[in-house]
C-alpha cells in the first residue's frame, strides 16, 4: 500500500464545566457597561479537548496502528487553530506518534468564525501539509455550529462523510468507513482525499504516552503559522462575516417540581392524584 498523509484538526477549548456563574455575569456586565462584546475570564481554568475532536486523534492513531499491521506507511499529522494553550497537546501527540504538529494563530478572536476557520484550515492543507485524509470532530465549542467539516470539505472541493465512528484501512489504498446514519449503520469503502467528520466513535479516549515517549521528542518543533502564511486576509474576512456575537448567559440547567403535602403518605399520593392526575385520566 501507498503512504497515505492524515491530518487531524482539534480545538482546545475552557473546561467551562469550572466556569463560575459570576463570571458569566461579569462578562455580560462588561458588555453592558462600555458597550464591547461581552468576554468571559476563562483563563483561570483548565484547557481541554473537545470530546469529538479527541475521538478524531485516537482514530486516526488506531488507523496507523492498523496499517503498520499491514506493512503500510502512514505520516500523522495534528493542526489546532489557536494560541500557545494548545502546544502542550502538540506536544503530546508527538509523544504519541505523530510525525507533524502545527497551530495557526491569529490575534483576532475565531470563536464565532467558523468560515475563517474553514478557511485556514483548508489553506494549510493545500499549500503546507498536503494530506489525503483530513479528520476532524462533528461539533466543538464554544460558539459551534456543527457546520465546519462540511465547509473545509467545500473549501477543499473534497467529499465529506459525517457521524464517523470507526475507519479501516484496505489493501489498495482505499479505507472502510462506518458511520451512523438515521436508518441505522452505514459502511462505505472509499479513497482518498476526503474530508471524516467524526462522531461517537467507538473508542472516544485519546491514549496517554509514556515518559519515555515524551523524552525522545521533547525538542520537536510546533510549526507557527500566520493566516498571511496561508493566503488568507483574517481581518478581511472578518469584516464581511453576518455572524456577530450579541451576548452570552448561561443556560438554567434546573428542574422545576411541585411539592406535595400530606400528613401520611397515602395523604400525599390521594393529593397527587386530585392535582395532577385526575384531570388527565378523565381525557382518556
Amino acid at each position: 500500500m501507498s503512504n497515505l498523509r492524515i491530518l487531524v484538526s482539534f480545538k482546545v477549548t475552557p473546561d467551562f464545566e469550572a466556569l463560575r456563574e459570576a463570571d458569566w455575569l461579569a462578562g455580560a456586565a462588561t458588555e453592558a457597561a462600555h458597550g464591547a462584546p461581552p468576554v468571559v475570564e476563562t483563563r483561570y481554568v483548565r484547557r481541554v479537548l473537545n470530546c469529538f475532536d479527541e475521538s478524531a486523534l485516537e482514530m486516526a492513531l488506531r488507523l496507523s496502528d492498523a496499517r503498520a499491521a499491514r506493512s503500510a506507511t502512514t505520516d500523522l499529522g495534528a493542526l489546532s487553530v489557536g494560541g500557545k494553550e494548545t502546544e502542550p497537546y502538540l506536544k503530546t501527540l508527538l509523544a504519541l506518534g505523530y510525525e507533524r504538529a502545527a497551530r495557526l494563530e491569529s490575534e483576532a478572536a475565531l470563536d464565532f468564525a467558523p468560515a475563517v476557520v474553514a478557511a485556514l484550515i483548508a489553506g494549510y492543507v493545500r499549500q503546507v501539509d498536503h494530506s489525503d485524509l483530513l479528520l476532524l470532530g462533528c461539533h466543538s465549542g464554544p460558539g459551534d455550529s456543527g457546520t465546519m467539516p462540511f465547509r473545509v470539505a467545500e473549501e477543499l472541493g473534497w467529499p465529506c462523510l459525517t457521524q464517523v465512528i470507526e475507519v479501516e484501512p484496505l489493501a489498495d489504498g482505499r479505507v472502510r468507513v462506518a458511520c451512523l446514519a438515521d436508518n441505522g449503520l452505514l459502511r462505505l469503502t472509499l479513497r482518498p482525499p476526503c474530508v471524516l467528520a467524526v462522531g461517537n466513535a467507538v473508542v472516544s479516549q485519546l491514549r496517554v504516552p509514556t515518559l519515555t515517549d515524551r523524552l525522545a521528542r521533547k525538542n520537536e518543533p510546533v510549526d507557527v503559522l500566520s493566516g498571511a502564511d496561508l493566503g488568507v486576509d483574517i481581518a478581511g474576512q472578518l469584516n464581511r462575516t453576518t455572524c456577530v456575537l450579541t451576548g452570552l448567559e448561561t443556560i438554567d440547567h434546573t428542574r422545576r417540581g411541585v411539592g406535595v403535602v400530606g400528613a401520611t403518605p397515602a395523604a400525599k399520593a390521594q393529593a397527587l392524584f386530585d392535582a395532577h392526575l385526575k384531570t388527565a385520566l378523565e381525557k382518556l
